[in-house]
Protein backbone atom coordinates (compact mmCIF):
# COMPACT_ATOMS: atom_id res chain seq x y z
CA UNK A 1 0.00 0.00 0.00
CA UNK A 2 2.77 2.29 0.60
CA UNK A 3 4.56 1.50 -2.90
CA UNK A 4 0.95 3.12 -4.34
CA UNK A 5 0.90 6.19 -2.43
CA UNK A 6 4.68 6.64 -3.05
CA UNK A 7 3.60 6.09 -6.23
CA UNK A 8 0.75 8.39 -6.64
CA UNK A 9 2.75 11.05 -4.93
CA UNK A 10 5.79 10.86 -7.30
CA UNK A 11 3.13 11.00 -9.97
CA UNK A 12 1.42 14.69 -8.74
CA UNK A 13 5.22 15.70 -8.28
CA UNK A 14 5.91 15.04 -11.76
CA UNK A 15 2.49 16.78 -13.26
CA UNK A 16 3.07 19.33 -11.32
CA UNK A 17 6.04 19.97 -12.46
CA UNK A 18 5.71 19.78 -15.80
CA UNK A 19 2.35 21.02 -16.01
CA UNK A 20 4.08 24.46 -13.87
CA UNK A 21 6.68 24.57 -16.37
CA UNK A 22 4.28 24.27 -19.57
CA UNK A 23 1.96 26.32 -18.13
CA UNK A 24 4.60 29.19 -17.68
CA UNK A 25 6.20 28.36 -20.92
CA UNK A 26 2.79 29.39 -22.36
CA UNK A 27 2.53 32.43 -20.70
CA UNK A 28 6.33 33.59 -21.86
CA UNK A 29 5.42 32.53 -25.62
CA UNK A 30 2.30 34.75 -25.57
CA UNK A 31 3.55 37.62 -23.76
CA UNK A 32 7.00 38.07 -25.83
CA UNK A 33 4.20 37.41 -28.85
CA UNK A 34 1.88 40.22 -28.27
CA UNK A 35 5.07 42.41 -27.76
CA UNK A 36 6.23 41.55 -31.14
CA UNK A 37 3.27 41.92 -32.53
CA UNK A 38 2.62 45.81 -30.91
CA UNK A 39 5.74 46.44 -33.09
CA UNK A 40 5.07 44.35 -36.55
CA UNK A 41 1.36 44.16 -36.57
CA UNK A 42 1.20 41.08 -38.82
CA UNK A 43 -1.67 39.24 -37.24
CA UNK A 44 -3.68 39.20 -33.83
CA UNK A 45 -3.66 36.56 -31.25
CA UNK A 46 -7.30 34.86 -31.34
CA UNK A 47 -8.45 34.48 -27.86
CA UNK A 48 -5.61 35.66 -26.30
CA UNK A 49 -6.81 36.80 -22.78
CA UNK A 50 -8.95 33.65 -22.60
CA UNK A 51 -5.17 31.43 -22.85
CA UNK A 52 -3.45 33.93 -20.45
CA UNK A 53 -6.12 33.82 -17.53
CA UNK A 54 -6.48 29.89 -17.97
CA UNK A 55 -2.34 29.35 -17.62
CA UNK A 56 -2.18 31.69 -14.86
CA UNK A 57 -4.68 30.02 -12.96
CA UNK A 58 -3.04 27.03 -13.26
CA UNK A 59 0.34 27.91 -12.96
CA UNK A 60 -0.57 29.62 -9.50
CA UNK A 61 -2.79 26.73 -8.38
CA UNK A 62 -0.03 23.88 -9.70
CA UNK A 63 2.89 25.61 -8.14
CA UNK A 64 1.43 26.47 -5.08
CA UNK A 65 0.43 22.48 -5.23
CA UNK A 66 3.84 21.58 -5.37
CA UNK A 67 4.96 23.80 -2.69
CA UNK A 68 2.44 23.20 -0.19
CA UNK A 69 3.38 19.00 -0.87
CA UNK A 70 7.06 20.10 0.12
CA UNK A 71 6.02 21.76 3.22
CA UNK A 72 7.66 24.73 2.18
CA UNK A 73 5.07 27.01 1.48
CA UNK A 74 4.71 29.00 4.77
CA UNK A 75 8.00 28.40 6.23
CA UNK A 76 10.54 31.12 7.85
CA UNK A 77 13.22 28.88 8.63
CA UNK A 78 15.31 31.29 10.94
CA UNK A 79 12.27 31.22 13.06
CA UNK A 80 12.71 27.91 13.43
CA UNK A 81 16.18 27.05 13.79
CA UNK A 82 16.21 29.25 16.76
CA UNK A 83 13.20 27.14 18.39
CA UNK A 84 14.10 24.50 20.51
CA UNK A 85 12.92 21.25 19.05
CA UNK A 86 9.39 20.99 21.34
CA UNK A 87 8.72 24.30 20.39
CA UNK A 88 9.87 23.78 16.82
CA UNK A 89 7.32 20.63 17.10
CA UNK A 90 4.09 22.71 18.27
CA UNK A 91 4.68 25.10 16.15
CA UNK A 92 4.89 22.84 12.88
CA UNK A 93 1.58 21.41 14.44
CA UNK A 94 0.07 25.02 14.61
CA UNK A 95 1.02 26.09 10.93
CA UNK A 96 -0.16 22.47 9.34
CA UNK A 97 -3.43 22.62 11.23
CA UNK A 98 -3.87 26.56 9.65
CA UNK A 99 -3.06 25.38 6.51
CA UNK A 100 -5.21 22.71 6.99
CA UNK A 101 -8.29 24.93 7.54
CA UNK A 102 -7.08 27.60 4.74
CA UNK A 103 -7.51 24.54 2.23
CA UNK A 104 -10.28 22.95 3.20
CA UNK A 105 -11.87 26.87 2.96
CA UNK A 106 -10.13 27.14 -0.56
CA UNK A 107 -11.64 23.58 -1.53
CA UNK A 108 -15.10 24.42 -0.43
CA UNK A 109 -15.22 28.19 -1.65
CA UNK A 110 -13.40 27.16 -4.79
CA UNK A 111 -16.51 24.66 -5.16
CA UNK A 112 -19.09 27.66 -5.42
CA UNK A 113 -16.95 29.74 -7.23
CA UNK A 114 -16.27 26.89 -10.47
CA UNK A 115 -19.84 26.48 -9.81
CA UNK A 116 -21.01 29.54 -10.57
CA UNK A 117 -18.77 30.19 -13.50
CA UNK A 118 -21.36 28.77 -15.83
CA UNK A 119 -19.97 31.15 -18.80
CA UNK A 120 -18.51 29.54 -21.85
CA UNK A 121 -14.92 31.71 -23.17
CA UNK A 122 -16.14 33.09 -26.98
CA UNK A 123 -12.65 31.76 -28.49
CA UNK A 124 -11.96 28.51 -26.56
CA UNK A 125 -15.38 26.83 -26.55
CA UNK A 126 -14.54 26.30 -22.54
CA UNK A 127 -16.72 26.18 -20.19
CA UNK A 128 -14.47 28.38 -17.19
CA UNK A 129 -15.40 25.56 -14.66
CA UNK A 130 -12.00 24.22 -16.64
CA UNK A 131 -10.52 27.48 -15.89
CA UNK A 132 -11.43 28.08 -12.19
CA UNK A 133 -11.44 23.70 -11.99
CA UNK A 134 -7.87 24.02 -10.06
CA UNK A 135 -8.78 25.96 -7.22
CA UNK A 136 -10.99 23.39 -5.93
CA UNK A 137 -8.83 20.46 -7.42
CA UNK A 138 -5.37 22.07 -5.95
CA UNK A 139 -7.03 22.69 -2.79
CA UNK A 140 -8.18 19.06 -2.27
CA UNK A 141 -4.70 17.79 -2.63
CA UNK A 142 -3.10 20.23 -0.53
CA UNK A 143 -5.49 19.49 2.47
CA UNK A 144 -4.94 15.80 1.73
CA UNK A 145 -0.92 16.96 2.03
CA UNK A 146 -1.69 19.16 5.81
CA UNK A 147 -2.69 15.37 6.92
CA UNK A 148 0.20 14.02 5.49
CA UNK A 149 2.45 16.82 7.03
CA UNK A 150 0.55 16.33 10.28
CA UNK A 151 1.11 12.61 10.53
CA UNK A 152 5.16 13.04 9.66
CA UNK A 153 5.48 15.71 12.58
CA UNK A 154 3.11 13.45 14.95
CA UNK A 155 5.50 10.37 14.17
CA UNK A 156 8.99 12.83 14.06
CA UNK A 157 9.76 12.44 9.67
CA UNK A 158 10.01 15.98 8.77
CA UNK A 159 11.63 16.27 5.60
CA UNK A 160 11.10 14.73 2.03
CA UNK A 161 14.35 13.37 0.55
CA UNK A 162 15.79 15.50 -2.19
CA UNK A 163 14.72 13.74 -4.72
CA UNK A 164 10.81 13.88 -3.97
CA UNK A 165 11.06 17.92 -4.23
CA UNK A 166 11.18 20.76 -6.99
CA UNK A 167 14.71 21.19 -7.10
CA UNK A 168 15.35 16.92 -6.53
Amino acid sequence: MMRVLTGLDRLIAGTCKVAAIACLLGLFVLLALAIVLRLLPLFTIPGYDELVELLFIWLVMLTSLALWREGVLYRVMLFEDLMPAAAKRLVEIAINLAMLGFALVLVVYGLDFTRMSGETTPFLRMDKAWFYGAIPACAALMAVYSLVWLWRVATGRGALESSATLAG
